[in-house]
């Protein structure tokens, strides 16, 4: 398999290939023994080098600790999310002190650190961002001081649900290494701001949710819908419609299936360093390294998708 190349992570120095071992599903790895999982050690031996994980997703930062004393390579880069105090600041606005304060975020970082067992995480985000924080220095002060006491390297931020846009200011004012954003066939809209503007400030992106929660797999049953519940809020005919609509347009002209399209879509955004994608199974990271490795869809393809295929939906607004 010829794997893809690395790439740059904005300005940092870190070099990470197209796709990122997104640990929210680790532990659904269903051929873990004795705390291993075999996924992903596959993707380490096929070249994977960024691990994305986070303090809320449980036991995957334990699992990756045990997982990672298995592995006989060099130590992969890890990225981890700091947890927030407050649930329902997932979907709306809260005063920054009710969701980090300068003592949870120390909590979380340290908490990450033993978890995983390293002297110092490679990139920290704060798990969610509203606009306003932009202008409460709180939060970026004691991140750096975390990073002059050596226990990371890089700060980043993860934009909240679609609202790309919130990290416009961070990212002009360079204010962080890198943001996390959603990024997928029907959420092309980072192509118009965010990712221009984070690549022409040295910005690293992690694109996330590039197949909207597996709908864009196009192998999901009406009963496999429902019980995805970033999926529930959309109605599955009305989802099922946008597949088809999607598949007539692009395969196999560009792709040969939908999942395809997906992958090649995100992975190669112009600004894009890397995607996340949970891969709890040797056999997706097998087929999905196979993907990538046939690169970027054509640009007409991509100019197509964000003309015409755009759908916002928000996960969390229905969930609390």
């Amino acid at each position: 398999m010829n794997l893809p190349a690395r790439r740059p992570y904005g300005r940092t120095g870190l070099e990470v290939g197209p796709l990122t071992y997104g640990a929210m599903s680790v532990t659904a790895d269903p051929d873990i023994a004795s705390g291993v999982a075999p996924s992903l050690l596959r993707a380490l031996d096929l070249g994977v080098n960024l691990i994305d994980t986070a303090r809320v997703y449980p036991g995957s930062e334990e699992l990756i600790r045990k997982t990672l004393a298995a592995w006989r390579g060099p130590r992969p880069l890890i990225s981890t999310k700091v947890q927030s105090l407050c649930e329902d600041a997932w979907r709306f606005p809260h005063p920054l002190n009710e969701a980090y304060t300068p003592a949870s975020i120390r909590r979380s970082v340290d908490d990450s650190l033993g978890a995983l067992g390293v002297e110092t995480l490679d990139i920290v985000h704060l798990h969610q961002w509203h606009y306003g924080w932009t202008h409460e220095p709180a939060w970026l002060d004691t991140l750096k001081a975390l990073r002059r006491e050596g226990k990371l390297r890089f700060i980043a931020i993860s934009a909240q649900d679609h609202e790309h846009d919130a990290l416009l200011e961070v990212v002009s004012r360079g204010l962080v290494d890198g943001i996390q954003l959603i990024l997928n066939l029907f959420e092309s809209r980072p192509l118009n701001a965010a990712l221009p503007l984070a690549e022409a400030r040295g910005v690293g992106v992690i694109g996330r949710c590039v197949m909207d929660s597996g709908g864009l797999s196009g192998g999901l049953t009406r009963d496999d819908f429902l019980a995805r519940r970033f999926l529930q809020h959309a109605p599955f005919e009305d989802y099922i419609a946008r597949l088809q609509a999607l598949h007539q347009a692009f395969c196999p002209k560009f792709a040969d299936d939908l999942a395809e399209l997906a992958l090649r879509f995100a992975a190669y955004a112009p600004g894009v360093s890397t995607i996340t994608l949970g891969l709890p199974t040797t056999r997706l990271v097998d087929q999905t390294l196979a993907v990538l490795a046939k690169g970027p869809l054509p640009d007409e393809a991509v100019r197509s998708l964000g003309r015409e295929h755009v759908w916002t939906k928000n996960f969390y607004e229905k969930l609390l």
